[in-house]
Order: structure tokens, then sequence, then C-alpha cells
């Protein structure tokens, strides 16, 4: 509240991998009417392996992982790989719960991957995308280049 009484335009979650504890958080901040003063965009992100989520839950503050994402991990013939389709999903179901903004997919060391699970989502289905003589003849903002 104190950030957006500040005049923070945006907030920022931690990486989100409990869909219902998620929601509740949300609902929460809509009863706070906190979704109406600014955008909510969720943190997301591809786990590389059952032991990183175990190592992230453990020592990254914030982030809770459930036991069934590590089981589901542990379970996969390529644990890269149902980690990023942990994060698609995940991006899916939060297209759905009220509030939500955006996501913002945090891939560490996994940058790669980023466009992948994005086009996987299929979140930018039906937009047509910026092409790069549209981005090169932008003019810069002034308040950002300090003037």
């Amino acid at each position: 509240m104190k950030k957006i009484a500040a005049g923070a335009q945006f907030v920022q979650t931690q990486y989100c991998f409990d869909l219902p504890l998620f929601r509740a958080f949300m609902a929460k901040a809509r009863d706070m009417g906190l979704d109406k003063k600014c955008f909510i965009l969720a943190g997301v992100g591809p786990l590389a392996s059952a032991r990183a989520a175990r190592w992230m839950r453990a020592n990254v503050a914030g982030v809770y992982i459930p036991d069934s994402i590590v089981a589901r991990l542990e379970g996969a013939a390529n644990q890269r790989a149902e980690g990023k389709r942990i994060c698609v999903e995940m991006i899916q179901a939060l297209r759905e719960e009220p509030g939500v903004a955006g996501v913002h997919v945090m891939a560490y060391r996994q940058s790669r991957t980023v466009a992948e699970i994005v086009a996987e989502s299929g979140v930018l289905s039906g937009r047509a995308p910026w092409r790069r003589s549209f981005v090169a003849n932008m003019q810069p903002v002034e308040s950002l280049e300090g003037g």
C-alpha cells in the first residue's frame, strides 16, 4: 500500500508456483482495491530440475514451491522440459485470474526459453508482432532522458 500511495504503477510478485495460494492473495488484493490502483504482475519461471526447485524453496525468500511440483519434476523423464511445461500451465491459469494484469517470466540461466514459454502459453495469440521498423523509429521518452 505504501508503494502505491507513493506512486507505484505496478507490483510484481515473487515466483508463483502455488495457484491456490496466489488466488487467495489476489482475493485479498481485490478486496483492498489494489487491482484498481496498480497493475499486478505475477512472477513465473521455468524450474530446471527438482533439485533447483528444492534449492529455491529453501533459499529464495518469498518463494513457495509445493511438494506436488517437486514430485512432478522428479517423476519427469526430462525435468527441464517439465519445468517449462509447468511455467506455461501457470501462465495459462493466471490469465484467467481477475486482477492479474500480466506476468513477468523470470528464467535464471534459461533466457532462451522465455520466447518458447510465451509462444507455448498462447498469451500473444492474435496479436500482431512489433515490426523492427516501428521499434527503430520510436522516439525516446523525455522523462527517461533526464529532460
